[in-house]
């Protein structure tokens, strides 16, 4: 079974402040990560968010919607170098800590048409933990799309995508700041432990972001990652806070700490 980990941009980086990452944060979680694979190596993919790097300058230029202008296209470029200014400091970081992972760059691999993704070869990202003992680390990126020109692909929207082609259906696990996803967002004192897929549940009242972002929050998590497991492409998905030392660890040994999105 495949492990695809998020490292959300809201606990990577501070999302409140432009450009700023959580070197700290990002070195501890690396060491989580470590200490557990040193003892299960079973196949491991990881993801990151943008943060305060990506979607300051997406919110500002609208570079999710279409991309037409010069203008907008200066936006596509700044978005991007953002985005892989965060990614080259992870990579850093997480090897540091003895990780072997290895960087895929979207834009470089994807073609999207009106957002959906439409080419993908992700055969060296499969042979990388199959085969070569090695993490793929890949992350929210700005796309080149036939139709509106350029778009941005959250990582959430990566997962889906990999649900639909892996070999083998994956366990999910998105790690942020929040303990999971709360029924009364912002006043936090209602944690839903656990939500049903298969269940219509009023969603309405989950909140989206208490910060930039321009893919949608914590809303936007729970509709797509509800309809993977509705749909038998993933086995179960977790979503809870990776600010706790000790949550990462517990979460890749299949043990709940936040709220479990199941049939």
């Amino acid at each position: 079974m495949i492990t695809i980990l998020k490292l959300g941009g809201s606990l990577i980086t501070d999302k409140n402040s432009p450009h700023t990452a959580r070197p700290d944060v990002i070195r501890r979680i690396g060491k989580e990560i470590f200490d557990f694979w040193q003892t299960d190596r079973s196949p491991l993919l990881i993801g990151h968010g943008s943060g305060s790097f990506g979607h300051v300058p997406a919110k500002r230029y609208g570079t999710r919607k279409g991309v037409y202008s010069q203008q907008d296209w200066a936006g596509f470029a700044e978005v991007h170098a953002e985005a892989v200014s965060l990614n080259h400091i992870v990579t850093s970081i997480l090897r540091e800590c003895g990780l072997p992972v290895i960087s895929f760059v979207p834009m470089d691999e994807i073609k999207t048409v009106n957002g959906k993704i439409t080419r993908w070869d992700i055969t060296n990202i499969v042979n990388c933990y199959s085969a070569y003992g090695l993490i793929p680390l890949i992350f929210g990126d700005t796309i080149f799309d036939e139709e509106t020109g350029g778009t941005i692909l959250s990582t959430e929207d990566l997962f889906m995508h990999l649900c639909h082609v892996l070999p083998e259906k994956p366990r999910i696990l998105l790690a942020g700041l929040e303990e999971g996803v709360w029924q009364d967002f912002p006043q936090k004192t209602k944690l839903i432990g656990k939500i049903h897929a298969s269940e219509n549940e009023d969603e309405r009242f989950i909140g989206g972001s208490a910060s930039t972002d321009v893919t949608g929050g914590m809303y936007e998590k729970v509709r797509l990652m509800k309809e993977l497991v509705r749909k038998d492409q993933a086995l179960s998905v977790s979503i809870f806070s990776g600010e706790q030392t000790g949550n990462i660890t517990k979460e890749l040994k299949n043990i709940p700490t936040g709220t479990s999105i199941v049939l």
